[in-house]
């Protein structure tokens, strides 16, 4: 007996060997030979061990209910025996099996057993190893609150426990596939270098071609393919050498995307159609559909609806109850669309709420509104398509919901962002953490940001710097403490989980409209664009006849022609493109008669239009007129938002006026524009100028004020909202950058706020950077969420002396409680009718966000 003992080990270790340098027949015939004679003399034990490596084998071949089944007996005799240690590792390998098949419900319920054992008894490693499986079977059920939660404890315990850097780079791997899945690209850049760094100390060659993958991917999404292709085929060969052949095939799925993108279709059948058949080989459902959706996609753009509609189809069929919304919502978004180039609209719809259903699932699951924000930033055509499409089926009311549902959602979700207290147990870390990190950003802001050139007399420039390398640092540490704030909220108790609001239906806007008003929403895609006009008692929808695209391309050349480095241009080039705007987004409406008897129209722009001054739109019809020159104008982030800060509950009483131009000797003319609203009467009304305009001063008095003003320079920051910021003096207590991420944590009661600086009204700098789904934060919806009802900002760098005219104006016509809408109407038609003010430049770049009467 002793002979075949080491006889048995003798067969497993070759066998494990085998497996080792991919020779699966050898090493299941080592391993049958081990089984045999421990069985054979009784060590059922021993023989255990042997079933789970058979299992592993069986499972990495696709061969998933001979693997069960092995698993399944190697458990019962360890928890006969009570080793349940050993009963851990079969569990641990049953939990994979569910993961490969896509039973997520199973691969959860093995994977807790497994850890509640490991817990106990270890080793770290495979307790680790389990809670990232754990959440990815979490993320791949669209529990994403849950996988990010697992994620975080893991990435704690590796780092208290000092695990080795293999593990480390497991638990960071996995953390950056969650954050692909979250729209975080900045932050899964960051850990997929990570990743690759920690396998490459682990010396890991396969960990490093999953890393490597993953970056190729986001390379991918960012277009830079001939880096993608590079990184993608490096982490092919490295994935074959080791005989990985899901991984493999799942790289393949990604070079046929690389391939399409690149016009190669030849190409990108041929990878495509190989992943397609080594995932079915392999017995992977989900990663199969995901390919046949990949191919379907493939075949549809190249006009092909009949194939690429039974490859979709196929697709869904594959998926069949396997719960995968990542997976399932491109199958049906995908399905829609071929069926409605083929004129099916009504399965189109069903297809597009299938999707949207698929979609929301996820999306419900995420703790916080700026998470659910950036999940939809890549979906949001699905709504739009949707509302497109019950256009086209005569349902006005059902595509002005689904509208509704692609805009805004974060500020009607969004709690305070300001600094908040942390949880008792986490408190000292998290804390540390943000006092380091807010220290890091003074420095790095002191070096990357210059002072405003005194010979400037615009209000305001980007966020810039004066070396590369400051900026990326800058960059990185605020991304950083974005990431930290969001950290401290989720692991805050009393941030309970929110129910995202129904969006408002028409009838809802139309009884909140007086007679002389309109409402006009706008959605434009690439499949058509669309305006929703609603009056008192109807709803009209509008084909503009103008796809996104040159939409977009007809903004940015519009604004280009009103400003040229911070001054207007002399000609009149500004004139053709704001004439093409007016018949694309005016005119049907008014052609319609929709605007008959209309003063006042309030706007809900979608995607660039929100960087377009609508008020300079040029009515070429006989005697030209200014858009602003036949209406009053407002702006909104959406109908929903436009009735909850309607609906918003009083807050504390309010008297008085703040205002502030802390820069007055670069820009002269703040101290005069200031100087007007002193005039607004009362002992209530506080002018600070100068070195006495302090952020701490701005603090302590803006919660009592009902008017708050502030003359000034705004800094945009591209590529961190939350760090755009207002400039006001400082002082021991301040820095003097009144931040975005700052503001949310105040608590005003303002009836207006005056946003008299550069691009304040923007949440982000190019028209490439506009969150397509109209969900990003800035400085004009931060104060709308700490309790202003009205907020005036800018589109674009404004002119210093001309604002100070014309805010001179507008409070010469706005008196507390009035109608800032009509006062700022005024007070640009009266720099329209000045020569030396005349042109859009100098008064266009207003514009009023509203709240619901």
């Amino acid at each position: 007996i002793g002979d075949t003992r080491g006889v048995a080990a003798d067969h497993n270790n070759l066998g494990l060997l085998a497996q080792t340098v991919g020779d699966p027949d050898e090493a299941r015939r080592q391993f049958e030979a081990a089984l045999e004679l421990n069985r054979h003399d009784g060590r059922d034990e021993v023989a255990a061990t042997n079933l789970v490596n058979l299992a592993g084998l069986a499972a990495s071949t696709g061969d998933f209910a001979r693997a069960e089944g092995l698993y399944h007996d190697a458990l019962a005799t360890w928890r006969a025996r009570e080793q349940w240690a050993d009963a851990a590792d079969a569990l641990h390998g049953l939990g994979q099996l569910e993961l490969r098949r896509g039973d997520y419900p199973a691969a959860r319920a093995a994977l807790l057993e497994a850890l509640s054992i490991y817990d106990r008894t270890g080793p770290l490693a495979d307790a680790l190893a389990v809670r990232r499986e754990l959440a990815g079977a979490l993320a791949a059920s669209g529990e994403l609150q849950g996988a990010l939660d697992q994620l975080r404890r893991t990435q704690r315990i590796a780092d208290s426990a000092r695990a080795p850097p293999g593990v480390r780079g497991g638990i960071v791997l996995a953390r950056a596939d969650l954050a692909v899945q979250l729209n975080t690209f900045a932050e899964a850049d960051r850990l997929y270098a990570l990743a690759e760094l920690l396998y490459r100390q682990a010396a890991d060659p396969e960990g490093e071609a999953e890393a490597r993958q993953g970056r190729g991917l986001l390379l991918l999404a960012g277009d830079d393919r001939a880096r993608a292709q590079t990184l993608l085929a490096s982490a092919l060969r490295t994935e074959l050498a080791a005989g990985n052949q899901r991984a493999a095939a799942l790289t393949r799925l990604s070079l046929g995307q690389v391939a399409q993108d690149r016009g190669d279709t030849v190409a990108a059948r041929r990878l495509l159609a190989q992943a397609s058949a080594d995932l079915e080989r392999l017995g992977d459902p989900v990663g199969a559909a995901a390919a046949l959706g990949e191919r379907a996609g493939l075949e549809a753009g190249a006009g092909l609806t009949a194939a690429a509609e039974s490859l979709y189809q196929a697709g869904l069929n594959r998926l069949g109850h396997h719960i995968a919304p990542e997976i399932a919502w491109r199958l049906h978004d995908g399905l829609a669309l071929v069926r409605r180039a083929q004129g099916r609209e009504d399965e189109a719809a069903r297809e597009l709420r299938a999707a949207i259903g698929d979609i929301e699932r996820p999306r419900r699951s995420l703790a916080l509104a700026e998470r659910r924000s950036a999940f939809l930033a890549d979906k949001w055509d699905v709504y739009a398509q949707l509302a497109l499409v019950e256009h086209t089926r005569g349902r006005p009311g059902a595509a002005f919901e689904a509208s509704e549902r692609l805009r805004a959602r974060e500020m009607l979700e969004l709690l305070p962002r300001g600094r908040i207290s942390a949880p008792s147990d986490t408190a000292a870390e998290l804390l540390a953490r943000e006092q380091d990190l807010r220290r890091r950003i003074a420095e790095l802001t002191r070096d990357a940001e210059g002072a405003p050139a005194e010979a400037d007399a615009v209000r305001g420039p980007n966020a810039a710097g004066s070396g590369q390398t400051t900026r990326e640092a800058l960059g990185r540490a605020q991304d950083a403490y974005t990431e930290l704030l969001l950290e401290m909220r989720e692991r805050t108790p009393q941030d309970a989980r929110l129910v995202a609001p129904e969006p408002a239906t028409w009838q809802e806007v139309a009884r909140r409209l007086a007679p002389d008003q309109i409402f006009l929403e706008y959605l434009v895609s690439d499949s058509g664009s669309i305006a929703f006009a609603v009056a008192r008692d109807t709803i009209r929808v509008l084909d503009l006849g103008v796809r996104h695209r040159d939409l977009a391309r007809l903004v940015e050349f519009a604004r280009g022609t009103l400003q040229s480095r911070g001054s207007p241009r002399p000609d009149s080039l500004w004139r053709g493109p704001f004439r093409q705007l007016y018949r694309y987004l005016i005119a049907p409406i008014d052609e319609a008669g929709l605007l008959t008897g209309k003063t006042r129209l309030i706007l809900v722009p979608h995607a660039e239009l929100h960087y377009l001054p609508f008020a300079a739109l040029l009515d070429g019809a006989g005697r030209e007129q200014f858009l602003i020159e036949r209406y009053e104008i407002a702006v909104t982030p959406s109908a929903s938002v436009w009735l909850a800060l309607g609906d918003r509950p009083a807050g504390h009483a309010a008297t008085g006026a703040l205002a502030l131009a802390p820069r007055p000797d670069l820009l002269p003319a703040s101290r005069r524009e200031v100087a007007a609203v002193g005039r607004l009467g009362g002992a209530d009304v506080r002018v600070l100028t100068g070195s006495a305009a302090t952020e701490t001063a701005f603090r302590r008095e803006a919660p009592e004020r009902r008017v708050l003003h502030l003359a000034t320079y705004g800094v945009l920051n591209k590529q961190n909202p939350l760090f755009s910021y207002v400039d006001l003096a400082a002082d021991g207590a301040g820095d003097g950058r009144l931040e975005v991420h700052e503001v949310f944590g105040l608590h005003l009661a303002a009836d207006l706020v005056v946003l008299s600086a550069c691009q304040t009204g923007l949440g982000a700098g190019a028209l490439g950077d506009v969150p397509a789904g109209d969900d990003w934060v800035g400085l004009t919806r931060a104060f709308l969420h700490a309790g202003a009802a009205n907020v005036v900002a800018t589109l674009w760098p404004v002119d210093d002396w001309a604002t100070a005219t014309l805010m001179e104006r507008f409070y010469k016509d706005h008196a507390p409680g009035a109608d800032p809408a009509r006062a700022l109407a005024t007070a640009q038609r009266a720099l329209l009718a000045a020569p030396a003010t005349s042109h859009p430049f100098y008064w266009a770049g207003f514009v009023v966000v509203e709240r619901a009467p």
